[in-house]
């Protein structure tokens, strides 16, 4: 009986087909788990994008109606808008955000105000977020499998099912996981119609290279990546005795520009239905809402107008307007926070920081050594080298892109390089793995094993996970935003609330939710206010942020908290303070700038509903 399991455990069909699928299968029921609830967990809450992603993606399919959220391309959100429609939800259509073009707004009503069950909501617009989390883990070992074998393509799978920050973002409405499936895909597909050279790889090469433009327009850098892959595969084929590489070239742009034309194509014709209904007038008005009245934009404005009355040109001009609308956003950077540092412009180093800070040790050590093996024996044979461009060139080009923008507030905007990091740790160790020596053996082993215990050990707290370089109670003051804090645990805060039998509390949230729909003893609370006796919740982007904002504007921020240690901190992003008037009486607080004491509530639309 033993001999007859043993051998099937070995069997192809276990290995290749059956041990893949039950990996993927523990990395859904870990992300449905933590993000639903399961015994004693709560779940995630809201968080801040999904509240424009979710109604986005809903009134995309059930109203061919693209006036919400036109910054991102519609095809992560209309999958989650997919099964909320047909989970029979309520949709914004009826609220007054709807003909206002007012996202935020409309998610605020269809979640928390429609009627709707939020928790349910939430499940059904998450479900399809997850399973896209899987088609790229398929992916991924597909793509190893047939370059490095089987064996190696377990080991990634097992890596990736244990990422972090893949399972913290995976779970959620989205476009990170989206990317960097589209990267993966693209690239994946285009070194097929590199090597066959034949109609059909090129139509599935524009069709995945389209595929991943609808899911997030950070996929434009791939018109850059393929293009240099197109390039470096045509030298790498050369035969120096025939001196063929012109011709080996033209034909590898040939295809390249084929796969470019048919994935606008694909772009265009998926843009249309979705942009079907939008009425002329709002299109309009979203043109005149997002593009400023610089004179410089005037021809793209009169470009976009000229666009809008045709419903089959109004589909174009909308993507037009999305990809303008990420350039100026990228320009124009964000509110930015790492290790202490402030600063309302971009931080060069925040990347590489952030990335040592959240990324497991294990998967530092293997890319580390990975890159350091690759400066010392870079390979001779010509397939190695491909495959080691392949997964080379997107990482290289996506961080040096990444380095230069201003967006800094989430190390989730790497994800489309995890899966080349995966690809780039498989090479490694499989050259490992070929030593004859047991250590090598070990030291893989040991990595492999300590991950998922560092991973499983900050369940479910995926979206603050910081690897152990960080003491879990100086997390908030490493990194905030999506990096740590998204609003995902006010429902924790609830239970932490019901439990301490508290009855009154400031709660100065960041985030998707609304704190008085969970807590109705929650008291809105700024840090304009200035300092108070009672108990606080304040989440960590806003104690952070507040600092800057606070100096800027000369009024009070949460600096004066920082003479004082939190009681608790929420699944690592919300803050629990406990002031008494003796604390305030023995240590007034002071401010380091003149108070300007007229309090202003924030504009800002996430924090409108706390």
């Amino acid at each position: 009986m033993f001999q007859k399991i043993k051998s099937w455990a070995a069997s192809k069909i276990f290995l290749e087909r059956i041990l893949p699928a039950l990996l993927l299968v523990v990395m859904f029921l870990i992300a449905l788990a933590s993000s639903a609830g399961f015994l004693g967990n709560p779940g995630d809450a809201g968080t801040v994008d999904e509240i424009a992603h979710i109604p986005s993606g809903y009134t995309y399919v059930k109203d061919l109606d693209f006036r919400l959220n036109p910054e991102h391309p519609p095809l992560a959100k209309a999958l989650s808008g997919l099964s909320t429609v047909l989970s029979g939800q309520k949709g914004p259509e009826s609220d007054w955000s709807w003909e206002g073009i007012n996202q935020w707004e409309a998610g605020w009503y269809m979640i928390y105000e429609s009627g709707n069950n939020p928790k349910t909501v939430l499940f059904w617009a998450r479900l399809p977020m997850m399973l896209l989390m899987l088609v790229l883990g398929y992916f991924i070992y597909k793509f190893a499998k047939e370059k490095l074998g089987n064996k190696i393509a377990l080991i990634i799978l097992f890596v990736y099912v244990f990422y972090p920050d893949v399972l913290a973002h995976g779970r959620l409405v989205t476009t990170d996981i989206a990317a960097a499936l589209g990267y993966v895909i693209s690239i994946y597909y285009f070194d097929k119609s590199l090597e066959k050279r034949d109609t059909k790889s090129t139509l599935i090469a524009g069709l995945a290279f389209g595929l991943a433009q609808l899911l997030k327009f950070s996929s434009f850098l791939l018109f850059f990546i393929l293009l240099a892959l197109a390039v470096i595969k045509a030298i790498l084929d050369r035969d120096r005795k025939i001196k063929n590489f012109g011709l080996l070239l033209w034909q590898n742009i040939k295809t390249y520009a084929f796969v470019c034309i048919l994935s606008l194509l694909v772009v265009w014709a998926v843009y249309i239905p979705y942009t079907w209904n939008t009425p002329p007038d709002v299109e309009h008005k979203l043109i005149e809402m997002n593009l400023t009245t610089d004179p410089r934009t005037l021809p793209l404005r009169n470009i976009e107008h000229s666009l809008e009355n045709n419903p089959i040109l109004r589909g174009l001009g909308h993507y037009l307007l999305g990809v303008m609308l990420v350039v100026a956003r990228v320009e124009g950077g964000n509110n930015t926070f790492i290790l202490g540092h402030l600063s309302d412009k971009s931080i060069s180093w925040y990347f590489p920081v952030a990335w040592l800070l959240k990324t497991p040790i294990p998967i530092i050590i293997l890319l580390l050594s990975s890159l350091g093996y690759l400066l010392i024996k870079w390979p001779a044979d010509k397939k190695e080298k491909w495959f080691l461009f392949l997964s080379i060139i997107p990482f290289l080009v996506y961080w040096a892109f990444t380095l230069k923008g201003s967006l800094n507030i989430g190390i989730r905007h790497l994800m489309p390089t995890i899966p080349f990091v995966l690809l780039l740790i498989g090479y490694f160790v499989s050259k490992l793995l070929n030593i004859q020596n047991i250590w090598p053996k070990i030291f893989i082993a040991i990595l492999l094993l300590y991950l998922p215990v560092s991973t499983l050990y900050n369940y479910p707290n995926f979206i603050a996970y910081f690897n152990e370089i960080t003491p879990k109670d100086q997390r908030y003051n490493k990194l905030i935003d999506s990096s740590l804090d998204w609003g995902q645990d006010l429902l924790r805060l609830k239970q932490y609330i019901d439990s301490n039998n508290i009855k009154d509390i400031k709660v100065d949230y960041f985030g998707g939710s609304v704190p008085s729909y969970y807590i109705p003893q929650a008291k809105a609370w700024h840090a304009e206010y200035g300092p108070s006796a009672g108990w606080y919740a304040i989440s960590a982007t806003f104690y952070q942020s507040s600092k800057l904002v606070g100096a800027k504007e000369q009024r009070w921020s949460y600096e004066w908290l920082d003479r004082y240690k939190p009681v608790d901190i929420i699944g690592g992003s919300i803050l629990i303070f406990n002031i008494t008037p003796k604390d305030l009486w023995d240590n007034p607080p002071k401010s380091s700038y003149p108070i300007n004491v007229q309090s202003q509530k924030s504009v800002n639309p996430i924090n409108q509903r706390n």
